[in-house]
């Protein structure tokens, strides 16, 4: 049975599941190169928790995200829509258990229902597979873009880092396929 790769990306207010909520959710179907993007509703509650730094990094407010917070009706239908996407198919990410317990929250909320393939494609193993690094110095996004020389580095935000994820796993395989060179 073969799994469609579907690359996904969140942008959230901090790091620690079910204190933190998704701000941003990105996934693209590798195979169909379908994209979908969704800014959830935030619950007032959330921002008291949020993380200045995480808020930083993210720059939500900067970028003005809250201006593409869609109707709970049509998050709700972009909540269904996501889970097909995801049923039975492989996440991948450059942090794919992160994305995939937030993405599994924001799911939740909708009653949403699916069960993505069990293995998820890590980023960072794979390219530390591939480039012979320590396993247990696994390289973050940034730094997979370096040694890949991809000049586009992530900029946390959700639609294009998983772009960037994306790209970086192509570089790879045209590295494993000996027609990339590996940047020391």
């Amino acid at each position: 049975m073969s799994h469609r790769l579907i690359v996904c990306d969140v942008e959230t207010t901090g790091l620690i599941q079910g204190v933190h909520v998704a701000l941003e959710i990105a996934a693209l179907d590798t195979a169909t190169g379908e994209e979908m993007y969704i800014a959830p509703r935030v619950d007032p509650y959330a921002w008291q928790r949020a993380d200045p730094v995480a808020m930083s990094i993210n720059r939500y407010f900067e970028r003005r995200v809250y201006e593409h917070i869609v109707p709970m009706s049509d998050e709700a239908n972009l909540a269904h829509r996501l889970g097909e996407m995801l049923a039975g198919n492989t996440l991948g990410g450059s942090n794919p258990r992160f994305d995939l317990e937030m993405v599994r929250a924001f799911l939740d909320r909708h009653e949403v229902e699916t069960e993505p393939h069990h293995r998820l494609a890590d980023l960072s193993a794979y390219a530390a597979g591939v480039l012979d690094l320590d396993p247990t110095e696994l390289p973050g996004l940034a730094e997979v873009c370096r040694r890949v020389g991809l000049a586009t580095a992530p900029d946390h935000t959700a639609m294009q880092d998983a772009r960037v994820t994306w790209r970086c796993f192509k570089a790879l395989r045209e590295i494993r396929a000996g027609v990339r060179q590996v940047i020391a």
